[in-house]
């Protein structure tokens, strides 16, 4: 038997506050894009700065809690799977990647008016 890994990390800037919503079952869903850039150098030419933008969905708590602490501009780490789809606009199959997260890390230090975890626990 064969063993296969669909694993991608990403650290990067969160392109736009957390779009959330819920699912029939009340499983709360949030959409974010994250920002990746790295230097591209061809032969003579300087070398120029790319951006690459990741779609990337959030499920259950985790999705809670960047409802709550996620932000346009932040830096994250993020841990998930990657997913492939397709869909048709005027007769065109547009395929897209999502990242599926299992594992996310605010790593922007924290804002005026943030919530203390340990303050809401007492």
């Amino acid at each position: 038997m064969s063993r296969s890994i669909n694993r991608i990390s990403l650290l990067g800037h969160v392109g736009r506050d957390p779009e959330v919503r819920q699912t029939q079952s009340g499983t709360k869903v949030a959409n974010i894009s994250v920002a990746t850039n790295h230097t591209v150098g061809t032969g003579g030419e300087s070398p120029k700065e790319r951006t690459e933008w990741h779609r990337v969905t959030i499920w259950g708590r985790l999705a809670a809690f960047a409802e709550e602490y996620v932000r346009k501009g932040d830096r994250v780490y993020l841990e998930g799977r990657l997913e492939y789809d397709a869909y048709e606009r005027d007769g065109v199959t547009i395929p897209t990647a999502e990242v599926h997260v299992h594992e996310l890390v605010l790593l922007s230090p924290r804002r005026e008016g943030d919530v203390n975890y340990d303050e809401e626990a007492a």
